[in-house]
Formats: structure tokens, C-alpha cells, sequence
């Protein structure tokens, strides 16, 4: 025997790639189901190795996997077999794969070649062939119940768990954690699906983690859960909250849609505080503050002197006016100043351009100094709103409407 396993070592690297037609040539077979397989159930695909000798080293089984198929070797997929070929035993290989389809339709599988090695009925000699596969076909469906169904999860049972870490009355910058979990059973936690949306909330900033997935399996059944985890920093004040989440599935086991959900999370946001200055913004308002009152004081500096000469100026310009004398005019009238009103009246006459036609003002003036000072006590009260009513009348004269600086402070 040791002889004997020395000859096949020296032997392998010289490896034959083209036969006579009259060897045996290696036989590949494979079963797959013909009935249609529900979208997340295993199907059990084998594929089947015969030569008529024995094979040195093992065959390279082709992969299988493609999109919208998960493919799964189980616990001893390949292992030995043996047949009885034309009266003769063949000896070979036979792997076992579990595919599970996780959408619905045909899978078909591209042809592809196995490479073989087994020893020449011959020669012994090592002899590697490129076998064709025949063409596989397997078809997925879902069941009636579930065909309406987004995402489409079939399971044989699923439930959805929440946990929130953190307080849900919050100030800015707090910071809160929403996990989901969902465990299935009866098929791959691939199915699935997205179990926190992305949130578009202003009061809100999310920060998603990455999910994560966790697998069993038993007898070729798949089971497991995914767990989705966002943690949310607020942002601003006010009331918002975490949605709803609820998702329908199938149940194999009862053949009826049913529904799992987890109820919202109410949240309320403090106003941010706001925020002290630095040393440096404080040191920078400063120098402004005190640039800018510099730069008030400087310019009140250099107007205030000119400001109040041109307000004396105006003071005495409106003192010099016309209409000056006529307010004090009025002023003696309405405190039945005889004195300061025959003296303001002087005044007026000097400063209009024509000074005519006071003489009804003048004679009202002269009943009222004949009223006040008489020595008949008989006499009548002094006439002061006639005194005005013919000032009102001489001012209402175009001849009298002197043209003048108008009035500083009436």
C-alpha cells in the first residue's frame, strides 16, 4: 500500500485532458425538486459524481449562488456513494445544497462544468475531465394569502419587540435610543425588512446604526432576528415622536395574514439654552462698544457747540419775527393784559411789511382801557373776545400775512 500511494503521488501531475472514446467517461447527475418551492423555504438540491474507478482528489462543485437566492451547504452536504452502472459499481460523490429562493419566479442556473479527477480504467493514471452540468430549474412562488403583501415576509412565526434608552423629555442635545428587534422563525432574518425609517424630522437629528443579523439553524430550517438601532439627538424645542412601526406577514402554520406593530414614542424637546459668548466674541463687542462710544462722544464733542449756536440764532430770528409778536399779541388778549397787549401790538405793526388797519383792534383796545378804568361802576364788562375776534379778522387780511421765518417752538 505504501508503495502504492507513492506511484499515484508521482503519477497526479501528469494528468490526462483528452480520452479515447472508448474510456468511461465520469457521470454527473442532479435532483431538484419539481414541485414549486414557497419564497423562504429550503429546497434540497443535489448534485451526484460517478466514476468508474476512483477519484484521487475531490471534484470542484460549482457555487450556485445568484441574486434573490440563498444557498446554504448543511452539516455533512458531501459524503460517498456508490452504483451499480452497466453491471459494474461506480464509486463518486454526492453534495447536498439547501437553497432557499427569497423572491418570487424561476431560478435558473447557467451552464457550468465541473472539473473531475479519477483514476484511467487503464492506466491507474490520474485524469482530469470538464463535465457539463444539465441544466437546473427550480420555481418559487408565494401563497395565495400572501401576495399582496409589502415586504414580503412568510415565516412560521415573527414578532416585533421595541426598547428605548434615554429620557423622552428632553433638552437640546439630549440624546434618545429606539432598538427594534424582530425575531422570525421558518425562514433566513434576511427577509426582513428595514425596520426604522429614516426620519425627517427638523426637531430631530438621527444617527442610524448598522443593522444587525443573527441566524440559526435547525434541520435545514432557518431561523433568527434583526435588530435595527437609531439613536436621536434633539435639535430644538417642541413636541414630536418617534412613529409607529407595524408590519403584516404570513403564517405558514395558520395560512392567514397576520399583523405585529409597536406603538409610537411620544417625545417632548426643551428650547435649546442659548449660548454664553466666548472670551474672545465678549472681548471683540467690547472694543465695538467702546469704539463706537468714543466716535458718539467725538462728533457730540464738535456738535454741540455749533448746535446751540444755531439755535440761538433761530431763537432770535423767531424773537425779531412778526409772528413772535403775534403770539404775545394773543398770549396779553387771552390774560386781559391791557398793558402787554397795547405793547405787543406796537411790536406786530413795526414788523409787518404794511402796518394799516389796526384801527378796529385799537378802538376795541380803547373801550376796554375806558371800561377798566372809569369811575361809572354802570359800565359794562370789558370786551376782550371782541378784542380778539378783531385780531382774528386784521390777521385774516392778505395784507397782513407777513412773509417770515415760521415758528421755533409754538
Amino acid at each position: 500500500m505504501r508503495y502504492f500511494l507513492l506511484l499515484m503521488l508521482w503519477l497526479f501531475p501528469c494528468v490526462a485532458f483528452a480520452q479515447s472514446s472508448n474510456s468511461p467517461q465520469p457521470q454527473v447527475t442532479v435532483q431538484a425538486p419539481s414541485e414549486d418551492v414557497i419564497v423562504g423555504q429550503p429546497a434540497i438540491l443535489r448534485i451526484k459524481v460517478l466514476v468508474p474507478t476512483f477519484m484521487p482528489s475531490p471534484p470542484i462543485f460549482p457555487a450556485l449562488e445568484q441574486e434573490n437566492l440563498l444557498v446554504r451547504l448543511p452539516e455533512r452536504a458531501s459524503g460517498p456513494v456508490s452504483e451499480s452502472v452497466n453491471g459494474a459499481t461506480w464509486s463518486g460523490v454526492q453534495r447536498s445544497y439547501r437553497i432557499y429562493p427569497l423572491a418570487p419566479g424561476a431560478i435558473e442556473f447557467d451552464a457550468q462544468d465541473m472539473t473531475v479527477t479519477f483514476a484511467d480504467p487503464e492506466t491507474n493514471s490520474p485524469t482530469q475531465v470538464s463535465v457539463s452540468l444539465p441544466p437546473i430549474k427550480i420555481n418559487a412562488v408565494v401563497p395565495d394569502g400572501a401576495r399582496d403583501l409589502s415586504p414580503l415576509i412568510i415565516a412560521t412565526g415573527f414578532e416585533l419587540e421595541q426598547e428605548v434608552e434615554g429620557p423622552t423629555e428632553m433638552q437640546a442635545g439630549d440624546a434618545v435610543t429606539r432598538r427594534l428587534t424582530a425575531r422570525i422563525w421558518g425562514t433566513s432574518p434576511i427577509m426582513i425588512p428595514q425596520l426604522i425609517q429614516n426620519n425627517q424630522d427638523p426637531l430631530l437629528r438621527p444617527y442610524p446604526k448598522e443593522a444587525r443579523f443573527t441566524e440559526t439553524e435547525d434541520r435545514g430550517i432557518l431561523s433568527g432576528q434583526r435588530i435595527d438601532e437609531t439613536v436621536y439627538l434633539a435639535q430644538d424645542g417642541g413636541e414630536t415622536q418617534l412613529p409607529p412601526v407595524s408590519l403584516q406577514w404570513f403564517n405558514l402554520t395558520t395560512n392567514a395574514v397576520e399583523t405585529v406593530d409597536v406603538e409610537a414614542v411620544e417625545l417632548k424637546l426643551a428650547a435649546p439654552k442659548p449660548e454664553l459668548p466666548s472670551a474672545y466674541t465678549l472681548i471683540r463687542y467690547f472694543v465695538w462698544v467702546a469704539a463706537t462710544l468714543v466716535a458718539v462722544w467725538t462728533l457730540m464733542r464738535w456738535m454741540t457747540p455749533r448746535y446751540r449756536s444755531w439755535k440761538a440764532a433761530r431763537e432770535q430770528a423767531y424773537r425779531a419775527s412778526p409772528e413772535f409778536a403775534l403770539a404775545q399779541l394773543r398770549r396779553a388778549l387771552h390774560d386781559q393784559d391791557l398793558s402787554a397787549a397795547y405793547s405787543a401790538l406796537e411790536t406786530w405793526k413795526r414788523r409787518c411789511d404794511d402796518p394799516q388797519g389796526y384801527h378796529g383792534l385799537e378802538a376795541c383796545l380803547s373801550k376796554i382801557g375806558s371800561t377798566r378804568y372809569s369811575a361809572d361802576n354802570t359800565k359794562k364788562t370789558p370786551d376782550w373776545p371782541g378784542a380778539i375776534s378783531a385780531l382774528n379778522e386784521l390777521v385774516a387780511a392778505p395784507k397782513n400775512r407777513a412773509r417770515s421765518l415760521p415758528p421755533l417752538n409754538p
